[in-house]
């Protein structure tokens, strides 16, 4: 602005010449605006600031935005805001506002440019020299708003220098910036970091890092979370992000803490950084010497370690022993004696379950067995088996009866119970106060059979207790079990503690009971649970009256533990890890660290993820630099729940930590597409987990996951000369390399897996293993050792039901669930990803052993659904390729079993000796019979017989050819003669042989 123009007078209003006694009320000059002193001076609305008005003169600078003009009777007003505070001068001339409106704004603008240009520019060179994170959004956005709401609408309609111009133009483009314009800016940084540091990712590892693993060492958002599938190099993105940021000069070396889950992984890591790097700066830490070093930082001094934290096998031994005193004080030894009489299953409702089957599936899983070691049917026999025990009563779990009551086609009567000093028998019924049997029970067969049982003592005078299940759910069987003993004048006296406590320690349970509180020791430490906090727990618990009861046990050896490390001067990772949270939320210890990254997020548990929080936030209030943090995980390997590992943590990584950036690693370098897809589609299965797509950089056509099914009790044939599963999956892993036109340079590597260490070739075999098969490296590990190692082979073993099964059915205990990290929804969640973990350890191929008579129902999911499986590679028997149709009739869920009798073969149930179902092979070739091909026949399975038999369309029984004086008949299984629970249901041959024709 020119000279001439650089002062500028507004005049009075009529009323303001004559009230003021002045002709111009201000003086515009390119400094501000000056007030005209005379009397009266002017007058102020709200608060003012008399050293202010005293003065004179208002600078440009100090009005937050330009001057506002408006009308009024008495003249034009002239609002103006200075540091928050609103002034008025009336007064001005009616015309004040035609005439000097654009001149106030535009030296309103002209004195703000510089700082208007300055921000923008700060603006500008913020998200184009780093990645664009959301804190730093959040901190410009206000900062932006505030500015635009200065100069917009108003600057849109004034002549403005071209810099100002742009630099609002630039302003507007930032006000309204959304999630897109957020992500295109990202993009255009990470794209120049790509070109500007390609040698460096280019040579990082042995070989390039692929463009997403780039991206993921790029990407510094406050909170970014890597979800990367197995074998798919999230640990070159560790390196690699590690590398790039001192490489790009955003980090020093020490700015940077490498966190690994354990000691040998951060060894790994070191040896990796290292190796590629060529730098010994950059070091992993463990959560172990992390908390060490904060508190040695704050204290001064080292923290003593309990040797324990290294040895658990020495914790469970003190623990142990310390159980053993304590059961020496005759209280806590009654507290013991009743946990395990009463508390140490977890009891379910047997009317719950859909069939018999899955009933005894869970017995049979849980091996629910009684103080005597006997496996029982219900809950109701365990209790009324150990109080008997306990109170030194002899008893025969289902003894025969004594009188032989056995014909052809039946066995001898068994009751539940007999006491043979007594000569009385007790018989437990599974019915409620309404007269049900459970669901799967055919409930007019039963109360026959109750019947036919009571006929039967009637008539041979011998004395029996009847039970019922209604009185075992009020807590009233072993009342009425005394009085009914009382009326039999059954004397009795409780065995000696001893006695008992021998037969405890001969089943193992007080060594299992040791083993649990050693784990619970710190999961309850790590809880940091107050009185509260603590009947919370316990009211959440899936059983809190047995949970209350285990607690009770367990509560002393915590204080004597607690009393132990005091005396000792030694604290545990419990107590390092919550002192040196305690410092850091106390601000006592201030992370040094600009970029926390994690590994094995899965694999973590929440204490460990609250100390990283921590770390990460310790910053906040002392430093001008944010901390990053950059966690590696895979949701589909969380597999240590048992041990405080919290898949959670992973899935809702952003409800723990905040907004997040999430990146995928999804191309596999170890196994094939093949396994990929079974392995995937498999796992995936679990609606809970995160979706994701894992593409093989190996593809091959044939599918690459093979199944061996084959009989422990099978011998060898002309097809397979071995007899022996194993064996024969070796023998064909060894034809395969052999015949491979690619030769290896080494020996193939081949894993042999199973869910449990005791499933697995001991030392011994495994040597001679060696010796057989000189060509391959042969190594045994369980499904968890085996997680984050490789081998071109894997062979699984194992796969199972039952107590060891797999998935593995067996209840945790209330207690020990009751602090673990909460369950999921979805049935074998865990489970399932630990078959995932066994099958991708595989780069070629995956041999897997089954037993389809007792088979895992994950391998049954194979078959069943038809995943890409190889079925033919091996032959199998009739039995193991048509274990679907040969269930039990009975239970329905249980599979039938070869076995060789005196004369003939027949097959049993799998759920035996809970299931009793027994039936006869075919009566020409002896091979399985299955109902499920023909209704109203049994057919059998062989193909080149194709033998049928009628079934009873009265009961559904099995029915056999008789002879008679009128010729041959079909005649029911079930025939007892004049018996209550005889079934004398016949039909004509003649009949039979028609229905076959059609």
């Amino acid at each position: 602005m020119s000279a001439e123009y650089s002062v500028k007078h507004i005049p009075h209003s009529w009323f303001g010449h004559l009230y003021q006694r002045s002709a111009n009320a201000l003086e515009l000059t390119t400094e501000g605006i000056t007030f005209i002193s005379t009397q009266g001076q002017f007058l102020a609305r709200f608060r003012q600031t008399h050293q202010l008005l005293n003065a004179g003169h208002l600078s440009w600078q100090q009005l937050d935005h330009p001057p506002i003009f408006s009308a009024s009777l008495l003249g034009s007003l002239l609002s103006v805001n200075a540091a928050g505070t609103c002034y008025q001068i009336p007064f001005l001339s009616y015309f004040a506002k035609s005439h000097f409106k654009q001149q106030v704004e535009l030296l309103w603008a002209l004195s703000h440019a510089n700082q208007l240009c300055d921000l923008i520019s700060r603006i500008e060179k913020a998200i184009s020299s780093r990645y664009l994170r959301r804190s730093l959004v959040d901190k410009i956005r206000p900062r932006i708003e505030r500015e635009y709401r200065r100069w917009f609408p108003w600057s849109d309609s004034v002549e403005l220098p071209t810099k100002t111009r742009a630099a609002l133009t630039q302003l507007r483009d930032f006000y309204h910036w959304n999630n897109a314009d957020v992500e295109h800016i990202r993009e255009h940084y990470i794209q120049s970091q790509l070109l500007a540091f390609a040698d460096f990712f280019d040579h990082v590892e042995s070989n390039p890092l692929t463009d997403k693993q780039r991206r993921a060492c790029i990407i510094d958002d406050d909170n970014n979370l890597l979800l990367a599938g197995a074998g798919t190099g999230k640990t070159s993105v560790m390196v690699g992000r590690a590398g790039y940021l001192v490489a790009s000069g955003q980090a020093q070396a020490d700015d940077i803490l490498l966190l690994a889950y354990g000691k040998k992984a951060a060894k790994e890591m070191d040896q990796r950084i290292k190796h590629q790097l060529g730098t010994d700066d950059i070091k992993a830490s463990t959560f172990h010497s992390l908390g060490l070093k904060i508190i040695a930082e704050v204290e001064g001094v080292n923290p003593s370690l309990s040797p324990w934290v290294n040895d658990e096998q020495a914790k469970d031994k003190w623990v142990h022993n310390r159980l053993q005193t304590l059961i020496e004080d005759e209280p806590y030894r009654k507290q013991v004696f009743d946990y395990f009489s009463h508390f140490y299953y977890v009891e379910k409702n047997p009317f719950e379950f859909t069939t018999e089957g899955d009933y005894f599936e869970y017995l049979n899983d849980n091996d629910i067995r009684s103080l005597k070691g006997e496996r029982v049917k219900s809950f109701a026999e365990l209790y009324i088996a150990n109080w008997l025990f306990i109170n030194g009563i002899e008893y025969q779990y289902e003894a025969k009866y004594e009188y032989d009551v056995s014909t052809v086609d039946f066995r001898q009567y068994q009751a539940d119970f007999y006491l043979p000093q007594h000569h009385v028998y007790i018989e437990y019924y599974a019915i409620d106060g309404a007269n049900n049997t459970a669901p799967y029970i055919d409930n007019a067969a039963y109360f026959a059979s109750m019947e036919w049982q009571r006929q039967l003592h009637k008539k041979h005078q011998t004395n029996c207790i009847e039970l019922f299940y209604y009185q075992h759910k009020k807590n009233q069987l072993i009342n009425r079990l005394e009085q009914a003993l009382t009326v039999f004048k059954v004397n009795y006296s409780p065995l000696p503690d001893d006695a008992i406590l021998a037969t405890l320690y001969k089943l193992g349970r007080v060594t299992e009971l040791a083993k649990l509180f050693s784990q619970l020791i710190g999961l309850y430490k790590a809880a940091c649970v107050d009185e509260k906090g603590l009947e919370q727990i316990f009211a959440n618990a899936g059983d809190p009256q047995q949970t209350r009861k285990a607690f009770e046990l367990l509560q002393p050896i915590l204080q004597q533990y607690q009393q132990h490390l005091s005396a000792s001067g030694d604290i545990d990772f419990e107590d390092m890890i919550a002192k040196a949270l305690g410092y850091l939320q106390s601000g006592q210890y201030v992370s040094p660290w600009r970029y926390i990254m994690v590994d094995e997020l899965q694999d973590i548990s929440e204490p460990r993820a609250r100390l990283v929080r921590a770390l990460r936030d310790s910053r906040a209030n002392t430093s001008n630099t944010d901390t990053s943090l950059f966690c590696v995980g895979d949701d589909w390997q969380a597999i240590y729940r048992f041990s405080g590992a919290d898949v959670s943590l992973t899935t809702q990584f952003s409800r723990y930590f905040g907004n997040t950036t999430e990146t995928y690693l999804d191309l596999t370098f170890r196994f094939n597409n093949r396994i990929g897809e079974v392995a995937s589609a498999f796992v995936s299965k679990n609606p809970n987990q995160i979706n994701k797509n894992i593409h093989s950089l190996v593809q091959v056509v044939d599918p690459a996951i093979s199944i061996l099914r084959r009989g422990a009790n099978e011998g060898a044939t002309k097809d397979e000369p071995s007899s022996n599963a194993l064996e024969q999956a070796l023998n064909a892993l060894s034809v395969r390399v052999a015949k491979a036109t690619d030769k290896p340079t080494t020996k193939p590597t081949v894993y042999l897996l199973a869910r449990f260490w005791f499933q697995l070739p001991d030392k011994d075999l495994l040597r001679q293993l060696t010796v057989n098969y000189p060509m391959l490296v042969i190594e045994c590990l369980s499904f968890h050792a085996s997680k984050g190692k490789e081998a071109d082979y894997v062979v699984i073993m194992g796969l199972t039901q039952g107590i060891h099964g797999f998935p593995s059915k067996k209840m945790t205990p209330p207690i020990l669930d009751a602090f673990l990290p909460q369950a999921e929804d979805f049935e074998f969640a865990e489970e399932r990803r630990l078959f995932y973990v066994a099958l991708t350890r595989a780069k070629h191929r995956v041999y897997v052993l089954a037993d389809m008579t007792n088979a895992s129902p994950f391998l049954v999911e194979l078959i069943q659904q038809h995943y890409a499986i190889e079925q033919n590679e091996f032959s199998r028997s009739l039995v193991q390729t048509l274990f679907e149709q040969i269930k039990c009739a009975q239970c329905t869920t249980g599979t039938l079993i070869p076995g060789t009798g005196k004369f003939k073969s027949f097959f049993s149930c799998s759920h035996s000796p809970l299931c009793d179902h027994k039936q006869a092979g075919c009566d020409l070739c002896g091979s399985p019979m299955t109902r499920k091909r023909a209704k109203g026949f049994t057919i059998c399975l062989n193909d080149n017989c194709g033998h049928m038999a009628p079934l009873c369309n009265i009961c559904g029984a099995d029915m056999t050819l008789r002879e008679s004086a009128r010729g041959a008949f079909w005649g029911c299984k079930n025939y007892r003669g004049n018996s209550g629970l005889s079934c004398s249901h016949t039909i004509a041959t003649e009949k039979i042989t028609r229905l076959q024709a059609h």
